[in-house]
Protein backbone atom coordinates (compact mmCIF):
# COMPACT_ATOMS: atom_id res chain seq x y z
CA UNK A 1 0.00 0.00 0.00
CA UNK A 2 1.05 3.47 -0.98
CA UNK A 3 1.53 5.90 2.26
CA UNK A 4 -1.14 8.49 2.08
CA UNK A 5 1.86 11.28 2.26
CA UNK A 6 2.96 10.08 -0.87
CA UNK A 7 -0.13 10.33 -2.96
CA UNK A 8 -0.90 13.11 -5.48
CA UNK A 9 -3.40 16.18 -4.56
CA UNK A 10 -6.14 15.33 -6.89
CA UNK A 11 -5.84 12.13 -5.14
CA UNK A 12 -6.37 12.77 -2.19
CA UNK A 13 -9.61 15.67 -3.22
CA UNK A 14 -10.99 12.23 -4.68
CA UNK A 15 -10.56 10.28 -1.60
CA UNK A 16 -12.53 12.48 0.90
CA UNK A 17 -16.03 12.26 -1.25
CA UNK A 18 -17.63 9.00 0.49
CA UNK A 19 -19.18 8.12 -3.49
CA UNK A 20 -15.64 8.23 -5.01
CA UNK A 21 -13.81 6.46 -2.39
CA UNK A 22 -13.92 3.09 -4.27
CA UNK A 23 -13.23 4.52 -7.50
CA UNK A 24 -10.24 6.18 -5.95
CA UNK A 25 -8.66 2.51 -4.64
CA UNK A 26 -9.55 1.11 -7.54
CA UNK A 27 -7.45 3.96 -9.44
CA UNK A 28 -4.19 3.83 -6.79
CA UNK A 29 -4.37 0.12 -7.17
CA UNK A 30 -4.41 0.04 -11.34
CA UNK A 31 -1.28 2.40 -11.15
CA UNK A 32 0.81 0.62 -8.70
CA UNK A 33 0.41 -2.47 -10.57
CA UNK A 34 0.79 -0.70 -14.36
CA UNK A 35 4.33 0.71 -12.54
CA UNK A 36 4.93 -2.67 -11.48
CA UNK A 37 3.77 -4.92 -14.39
CA UNK A 38 5.51 -2.18 -16.51
CA UNK A 39 8.98 -2.39 -14.66
CA UNK A 40 9.10 -6.16 -15.04
CA UNK A 41 8.49 -6.70 -18.80
CA UNK A 42 11.12 -4.52 -19.65
CA UNK A 43 13.68 -6.50 -16.80
CA UNK A 44 12.34 -9.62 -18.29
CA UNK A 45 12.22 -8.96 -21.92
CA UNK A 46 13.79 -5.88 -23.13
CA UNK A 47 16.85 -4.18 -24.19
CA UNK A 48 18.60 -4.96 -20.87
CA UNK A 49 17.50 -8.88 -21.27
CA UNK A 50 18.43 -8.98 -25.23
CA UNK A 51 21.86 -7.55 -24.44
CA UNK A 52 22.48 -10.05 -21.95
CA UNK A 53 21.75 -13.05 -24.16
CA UNK A 54 23.51 -11.40 -26.41
CA UNK A 55 26.46 -11.48 -24.66
CA UNK A 56 26.16 -14.65 -23.34
CA UNK A 57 25.34 -16.29 -26.34
CA UNK A 58 28.48 -14.05 -28.28
CA UNK A 59 30.88 -16.32 -25.52
CA UNK A 60 29.37 -19.24 -26.30
CA UNK A 61 29.94 -18.98 -29.48
CA UNK A 62 32.67 -21.66 -31.26
CA UNK A 63 35.20 -21.32 -33.54
CA UNK A 64 34.46 -23.06 -36.66
CA UNK A 65 36.73 -24.06 -38.94
CA UNK A 66 35.92 -25.70 -42.44
CA UNK A 67 36.12 -28.93 -42.88
CA UNK A 68 38.72 -30.40 -44.52
CA UNK A 69 41.22 -26.90 -44.08
CA UNK A 70 44.58 -27.45 -42.55
CA UNK A 71 45.20 -25.52 -39.03
CA UNK A 72 47.33 -22.71 -39.51
CA UNK A 73 51.04 -24.15 -39.28
CA UNK A 74 52.93 -22.80 -36.57
CA UNK A 75 56.55 -21.24 -37.68
CA UNK A 76 59.49 -23.25 -36.20
CA UNK A 77 62.37 -21.96 -34.15
CA UNK A 78 65.66 -21.66 -36.27
CA UNK A 79 68.56 -23.29 -35.60
CA UNK A 80 71.53 -21.23 -35.90
CA UNK A 81 74.77 -23.13 -36.63
CA UNK A 82 76.95 -23.39 -33.91
CA UNK A 83 80.08 -21.30 -35.67
CA UNK A 84 77.63 -18.49 -36.41
CA UNK A 85 76.45 -17.62 -39.61
CA UNK A 86 77.37 -14.18 -40.96
CA UNK A 87 75.28 -12.85 -43.95
CA UNK A 88 77.64 -11.94 -46.80
CA UNK A 89 75.51 -9.67 -49.47
CA UNK A 90 75.58 -10.77 -53.20
CA UNK A 91 78.96 -9.25 -55.15
CA UNK A 92 81.33 -9.40 -57.52
CA UNK A 93 84.78 -11.10 -56.44
CA UNK A 94 88.16 -10.80 -59.00
CA UNK A 95 90.37 -13.90 -58.39
CA UNK A 96 93.92 -13.75 -58.80
CA UNK A 97 95.57 -15.89 -61.42
CA UNK A 98 97.69 -18.71 -61.04
CA UNK A 99 99.30 -21.45 -62.62
CA UNK A 100 95.95 -23.53 -63.12
CA UNK A 101 93.81 -20.63 -63.26
CA UNK A 102 93.15 -17.00 -65.05
CA UNK A 103 92.13 -14.24 -63.44
CA UNK A 104 88.60 -14.05 -63.53
CA UNK A 105 85.80 -11.89 -61.78
CA UNK A 106 82.76 -14.20 -60.57
CA UNK A 107 79.50 -12.78 -59.30
CA UNK A 108 77.95 -14.38 -56.08
CA UNK A 109 74.64 -14.83 -54.92
CA UNK A 110 74.09 -13.57 -51.24
CA UNK A 111 75.25 -16.71 -48.46
CA UNK A 112 76.31 -17.05 -44.54
CA UNK A 113 79.22 -17.98 -43.51
CA UNK A 114 80.42 -19.23 -40.46
CA UNK A 115 82.21 -16.87 -38.35
CA UNK A 116 85.12 -18.61 -37.38
CA UNK A 117 86.69 -22.00 -37.86
CA UNK A 118 85.03 -25.56 -36.70
CA UNK A 119 86.49 -25.92 -33.37
CA UNK A 120 87.34 -29.22 -31.49
CA UNK A 121 84.18 -28.79 -29.12
CA UNK A 122 82.43 -28.35 -32.22
CA UNK A 123 83.61 -31.48 -34.33
CA UNK A 124 83.36 -33.36 -31.31
CA UNK A 125 80.02 -33.18 -31.20
CA UNK A 126 79.81 -34.32 -34.27
CA UNK A 127 82.25 -37.18 -33.90
CA UNK A 128 79.94 -38.68 -30.58
CA UNK A 129 76.79 -38.20 -32.80
CA UNK A 130 77.95 -39.59 -36.37
CA UNK A 131 80.36 -42.30 -34.85
CA UNK A 132 83.00 -40.58 -37.13
CA UNK A 133 86.64 -41.15 -36.23
CA UNK A 134 89.04 -39.11 -34.32
CA UNK A 135 91.25 -36.62 -35.49
CA UNK A 136 94.52 -38.45 -34.91
CA UNK A 137 95.89 -36.45 -32.46
CA UNK A 138 93.01 -36.47 -30.21
CA UNK A 139 93.84 -38.35 -27.00
CA UNK A 140 91.46 -40.84 -24.77
CA UNK A 141 88.22 -40.22 -27.21
CA UNK A 142 89.00 -36.44 -27.44
CA UNK A 143 90.74 -33.16 -27.67
CA UNK A 144 93.55 -31.90 -25.60
CA UNK A 145 93.01 -30.11 -22.60
CA UNK A 146 92.97 -26.49 -23.33
CA UNK A 147 92.12 -26.63 -26.82
CA UNK A 148 88.14 -26.35 -26.75
CA UNK A 149 88.05 -23.46 -28.76
CA UNK A 150 90.76 -24.25 -31.18
CA UNK A 151 90.30 -25.07 -34.86
CA UNK A 152 89.91 -28.45 -34.92
CA UNK A 153 92.31 -29.95 -37.25
CA UNK A 154 94.02 -33.07 -38.84
CA UNK A 155 90.85 -33.73 -40.99
CA UNK A 156 90.52 -34.45 -44.26
CA UNK A 157 88.26 -32.84 -46.93
CA UNK A 158 85.91 -35.98 -47.01
CA UNK A 159 86.10 -35.47 -43.39
CA UNK A 160 84.94 -31.87 -43.97
CA UNK A 161 82.45 -32.27 -46.23
CA UNK A 162 80.85 -35.27 -44.14
CA UNK A 163 80.66 -32.87 -40.71
CA UNK A 164 78.54 -30.02 -43.29
CA UNK A 165 75.76 -32.61 -43.93
CA UNK A 166 75.69 -33.70 -41.12
CA UNK A 167 75.19 -30.39 -39.26
CA UNK A 168 73.02 -29.56 -42.44
CA UNK A 169 70.44 -31.98 -41.33
CA UNK A 170 71.19 -30.98 -37.90
CA UNK A 171 70.25 -27.30 -38.99
CA UNK A 172 67.71 -27.75 -41.62
CA UNK A 173 69.53 -25.74 -43.52
CA UNK A 174 72.16 -26.54 -46.53
CA UNK A 175 75.61 -26.47 -44.98
CA UNK A 176 78.42 -27.29 -47.26
CA UNK A 177 82.27 -25.81 -47.45
CA UNK A 178 82.49 -22.57 -49.59
CA UNK A 179 83.63 -22.36 -52.68
CA UNK A 180 87.06 -20.19 -53.60
CA UNK A 181 84.71 -17.01 -54.93
CA UNK A 182 82.34 -17.50 -51.24
CA UNK A 183 85.92 -17.97 -49.16
CA UNK A 184 87.14 -14.73 -50.82
CA UNK A 185 84.58 -12.41 -50.94
CA UNK A 186 83.74 -13.19 -47.27
CA UNK A 187 87.25 -12.55 -47.05
CA UNK A 188 87.92 -9.14 -48.68
CA UNK A 189 84.54 -7.54 -48.71
CA UNK A 190 83.33 -4.40 -50.79
CA UNK A 191 86.26 -2.76 -51.08
CA UNK A 192 88.57 -6.08 -52.15
CA UNK A 193 90.79 -5.87 -49.04
CA UNK A 194 93.99 -7.92 -49.30
CA UNK A 195 93.70 -8.87 -46.01
CA UNK A 196 90.70 -9.61 -44.31
CA UNK A 197 91.15 -5.99 -41.84
CA UNK A 198 92.69 -3.81 -44.96
CA UNK A 199 95.83 -3.64 -47.73
CA UNK A 200 98.51 -3.42 -45.10
CA UNK A 201 100.20 -6.02 -43.23
CA UNK A 202 99.88 -6.14 -39.60
CA UNK A 203 102.09 -8.38 -37.50
CA UNK A 204 99.84 -8.84 -34.64
CA UNK A 205 96.54 -9.28 -36.09
CA UNK A 206 97.19 -12.72 -37.31
CA UNK A 207 98.73 -16.22 -36.50
CA UNK A 208 101.75 -16.51 -38.62
CA UNK A 209 105.50 -16.80 -38.17
CA UNK A 210 105.48 -12.93 -37.33
CA UNK A 211 103.16 -13.96 -34.01
CA UNK A 212 105.37 -16.69 -33.04
CA UNK A 213 103.76 -19.07 -35.10
CA UNK A 214 101.32 -21.21 -32.94
CA UNK A 215 97.79 -21.83 -33.86
CA UNK A 216 95.46 -19.96 -31.19
CA UNK A 217 91.83 -20.39 -30.30
CA UNK A 218 89.35 -18.93 -33.24
CA UNK A 219 88.59 -15.08 -32.20
CA UNK A 220 92.19 -14.47 -30.55
CA UNK A 221 93.14 -11.52 -32.86
CA UNK A 222 90.04 -8.98 -33.04
CA UNK A 223 91.63 -7.08 -36.05
CA UNK A 224 91.51 -10.26 -37.80
CA UNK A 225 88.33 -9.73 -39.07
CA UNK A 226 86.86 -9.21 -42.54
CA UNK A 227 84.51 -6.35 -43.45
CA UNK A 228 81.76 -9.17 -43.05
CA UNK A 229 82.51 -10.48 -39.34
CA UNK A 230 84.56 -13.51 -40.06
CA UNK A 231 87.39 -14.28 -37.94
CA UNK A 232 90.93 -15.56 -38.77
CA UNK A 233 90.47 -15.89 -42.31
CA UNK A 234 93.78 -15.08 -42.77
CA UNK A 235 96.43 -17.26 -40.80
CA UNK A 236 96.08 -19.70 -38.13
CA UNK A 237 95.39 -22.55 -40.23
CA UNK A 238 94.61 -23.47 -43.77
CA UNK A 239 90.97 -24.08 -44.80
CA UNK A 240 89.47 -26.72 -47.27
CA UNK A 241 87.32 -25.06 -49.42
CA UNK A 242 85.33 -27.14 -51.94
CA UNK A 243 86.74 -26.54 -55.73
CA UNK A 244 88.77 -29.21 -57.10
CA UNK A 245 92.62 -28.66 -57.69
CA UNK A 246 93.31 -28.34 -61.57
CA UNK A 247 96.90 -29.12 -63.60
CA UNK A 248 98.02 -25.72 -65.86
CA UNK A 249 95.56 -27.23 -68.34
CA UNK A 250 92.56 -27.11 -66.48
CA UNK A 251 91.84 -30.55 -65.66
CA UNK A 252 90.75 -31.75 -62.52
CA UNK A 253 93.88 -33.47 -60.84
CA UNK A 254 94.23 -36.65 -58.95
CA UNK A 255 96.97 -39.11 -57.20
CA UNK A 256 96.08 -42.96 -56.98
CA UNK A 257 92.66 -42.59 -57.39
CA UNK A 258 92.42 -39.27 -54.58
CA UNK A 259 91.16 -36.26 -56.02
CA UNK A 260 93.03 -33.15 -55.15
CA UNK A 261 91.28 -30.58 -53.81
CA UNK A 262 92.23 -26.18 -52.59
CA UNK A 263 92.66 -24.56 -49.11
CA UNK A 264 92.67 -20.96 -48.45
CA UNK A 265 94.26 -18.50 -46.19
CA UNK A 266 97.76 -19.46 -44.81
CA UNK A 267 98.71 -20.40 -41.04
CA UNK A 268 100.38 -20.07 -38.08
CA UNK A 269 103.25 -21.77 -39.34
CA UNK A 270 103.52 -19.48 -42.43
CA UNK A 271 105.55 -15.99 -43.45
CA UNK A 272 103.79 -12.86 -44.04
CA UNK A 273 104.24 -13.92 -47.79
CA UNK A 274 102.00 -16.38 -47.94
CA UNK A 275 99.62 -15.27 -46.04
CA UNK A 276 96.39 -13.16 -47.41
CA UNK A 277 93.25 -13.13 -49.06
CA UNK A 278 94.55 -15.02 -52.33
CA UNK A 279 96.56 -17.12 -50.84
CA UNK A 280 95.35 -21.03 -51.78
CA UNK A 281 96.97 -24.29 -52.27
CA UNK A 282 96.24 -27.45 -53.34
CA UNK A 283 96.27 -30.63 -51.56
CA UNK A 284 95.18 -34.35 -52.02
CA UNK A 285 91.95 -34.42 -50.18
CA UNK A 286 92.99 -37.25 -48.13
CA UNK A 287 95.39 -34.68 -46.15
CA UNK A 288 95.14 -34.29 -42.49
CA UNK A 289 97.58 -31.98 -40.97
CA UNK A 290 98.16 -29.77 -37.87
CA UNK A 291 97.89 -27.01 -39.24
CA UNK A 292 94.55 -27.28 -41.60
CA UNK A 293 90.99 -26.93 -40.45
CA UNK A 294 88.14 -25.73 -42.13
CA UNK A 295 84.53 -23.85 -41.76
CA UNK A 296 81.51 -23.26 -44.06
CA UNK A 297 78.84 -21.35 -45.70
CA UNK A 298 75.13 -21.50 -44.65
CA UNK A 299 71.96 -21.35 -47.44
CA UNK A 300 69.07 -20.81 -45.50
CA UNK A 301 67.25 -20.17 -49.04
CA UNK A 302 68.16 -24.14 -49.52
CA UNK A 303 66.27 -26.54 -47.75
CA UNK A 304 68.39 -29.51 -46.35
CA UNK A 305 68.52 -32.19 -48.66
CA UNK A 306 69.40 -36.13 -47.42
CA UNK A 307 72.56 -37.01 -48.33
CA UNK A 308 74.91 -40.18 -48.24
CA UNK A 309 77.35 -40.24 -45.66
CA UNK A 310 80.72 -39.41 -46.99
CA UNK A 311 82.99 -42.67 -46.24
CA UNK A 312 86.11 -42.46 -44.66
CA UNK A 313 88.91 -44.05 -47.45
CA UNK A 314 91.24 -46.25 -46.52
CA UNK A 315 93.67 -43.13 -46.82
CA UNK A 316 91.58 -40.88 -44.18
CA UNK A 317 91.89 -44.16 -42.19
CA UNK A 318 95.68 -44.86 -42.47
CA UNK A 319 98.19 -42.30 -40.67
CA UNK A 320 99.07 -40.34 -43.90
CA UNK A 321 103.31 -40.73 -44.42
CA UNK A 322 105.24 -37.31 -44.54
CA UNK A 323 103.36 -35.22 -42.55
CA UNK A 324 104.27 -32.09 -44.09
CA UNK A 325 105.18 -28.58 -41.91
CA UNK A 326 104.12 -26.40 -44.19
CA UNK A 327 101.81 -26.78 -47.07
CA UNK A 328 103.69 -24.85 -49.38
CA UNK A 329 101.56 -22.58 -50.86
CA UNK A 330 102.84 -20.48 -53.72
CA UNK A 331 103.53 -16.47 -52.66
CA UNK A 332 101.09 -13.86 -53.70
Amino acid sequence: MVPRAQLPKSILRLAVSPRLLPFSIAFVVCAILSVIIGYGSWYLWGEHQRAVFSEKAELAQPVSVAAGSPAEPVEPSVVLAPAGELPVPKGTVTLSGDNDRPPRKITIESFAIAESEVTNEQYFEFVREAGRKLPDHWINGRYRPGTVNDPVTHVSWNDAVAYCDWLSAKIGATVRLPSEAQWELAARGPSGFKYPWGNEWDDDAAASVESKGQVRPVKSFPANRSPYGAYDLAGNVWEWVANPGHDTDGFPVSSDGVEYRMAKGGSANEPREFINNSSRVKLRADVKDKYLGFRYVVLRSRPAEPKTPVPESSADVASRAGSADSLAPSPK
